[in-house]
C-alpha cells in the first residue's frame, strides 16, 4: 500500500474505484486503514473466507512467505525502512491486485507469488482508462 498511495489521486482522476480487500476482521481493517493512511474515498472491505482470493485466482502457501525468496524479500524491505507489523488475517495469502472495467472485463492481474511481489503502481495506473 505504501508504493500504491502517491498514486491514488492520479488513478481516481481516472475515474477509478479502488477497492481494498483484507482477509481479517473489520477491527483488523480499520487499523491497517489507520496505519497506510488510506483517503476516504478507498473502499475497504474484509473477507474472512478468502472467497475473492480464490475467485481472483490468487496464490496461498506457506513456502511462499517463509521460504528463501520470502526471506530475501523481507531483507530488502527492512533495508528499504519498512517494518512489518504484527500479522493480521491469514499469513500464508498472497495478495495482488486486479483492474475491472465497468462491464466486468479484467484489464490487468497481478497474481503474488511472495511477500514482496506487488504489481507496479504505475502499470496499474497505465491499465486504467483514460478520463472521459
Amino acid at each position: 500500500m505504501a508504493e500504491l498511495r502517491p498514486h491514488v489521486d492520479e488513478m481516481l482522476k481516472r475515474g477509478a474505484r479502488l477497492v481494498v480487500i483484507g482477509n481479517g476482521w473489520p477491527a483488523m481493517a480499520k487499523a491497517f486503514a489507520a496505519r497506510a493512511g488510506l483517503p476516504d474515498s478507498v473502499t475497504l472491505l474484509t473477507d474472512s473466507t478468502r472467497q475473492s482470493y480464490l475467485a481472483a485466482g490468487l496464490k496461498r502457501g506457506v513456502l511462499m512467505t517463509l521460504g528463501p525468496r520470502g526471506w530475501l524479500a523481507a531483507v530488502r524491505t527492512w533495508k528499504k525502512g519498512f517494518r512489518q507489523g504484527r500479522t493480521a488475517g491469514d499469513a500464508w495469502q498472497q495478495g495482488g491486485a486486479v483492474v475491472v472495467a465497468k462491464g466486468g472485463q479484467v484489464l490487468y492481474r497481478h497474481l503474488s507469488t511472495g511477500p514482496s511481489d506487488q504489481a507496479d503502481p504505475r502499470t496499474l495506473v497505465s491499465s486504467l482508462p483514460s478520463a472521459a
